[in-house]
């Protein structure tokens, strides 16, 4: 069975290469939205593939029950984060960041959203030149997401280039 989706595009430029999130990330972000008073911050892992300079972003990693979580704030247990990305990497899906909520329609990064995950790059061992931020509004996406990428300097936000509906199979 096919079931159509969005598809969004992020770039620095239109003709750089891009992040392209999939309707599965997509979903996971939409379901965690803080759309009530008390809804609590929700966050996890990006897993994505890479095609040439392209990273397609396939799945979002849900909150584990381990993970602390309060109104305006959400620290993931590191442990069942390692696990995932084992687990993920031997399905062939490569980590690149992380995403969480924040309980405001059009969402921005705080300082310690920024410093955590170039604090994240710096000290991890991969072969990325950066890693991916999102952070979730309560508006839909795609206007109640925001998406960075993120190196051991700096967060450039990147723009959104296409929105398409695609078809997954």
């Amino acid at each position: 069975m096919q079931d159509k989706g969005m598809m969004l595009r992020y770039a620095l430029s239109t003709d750089g290469p891009a992040i392209t999130l999939l309707e599965p990330a997509l979903a996971t972000f939409d379901r965690f939205r803080q759309l009530s008073p008390r809804a609590k911050e929700a966050g996890g892992q990006l897993f994505a593939r890479f095609e040439g300079a392209d990273t397609i972003l396939l799945e979002a990693a849900s909150p584990s029950f381990l993970d602390r979580r309060s109104r305006n704030g959400f620290s993931p247990n590191r442990w069942m984060q390692q696990r995932e990305i084992r687990s993920r990497h031997a399905h062939g899906l490569h980590f690149v960041g992380d995403w969480h909520t924040h309980p405001e329609p059009v969402p921005r990064p705080s300082h310690d959203d920024i410093y955590s995950m170039i604090d994240c790059f710096g000290h991890s061992l991969h072969d990325l030149r950066a890693f991916v931020l999102i952070i979730a509004g309560t508006k839909p996406a795609p206007e109640g997401l925001y998406v960075a990428i993120i190196d051991r300097n700096s967060a450039q936000q990147l723009v959104l280039v296409n929105a398409t509906e695609s078809i997954s199979v």
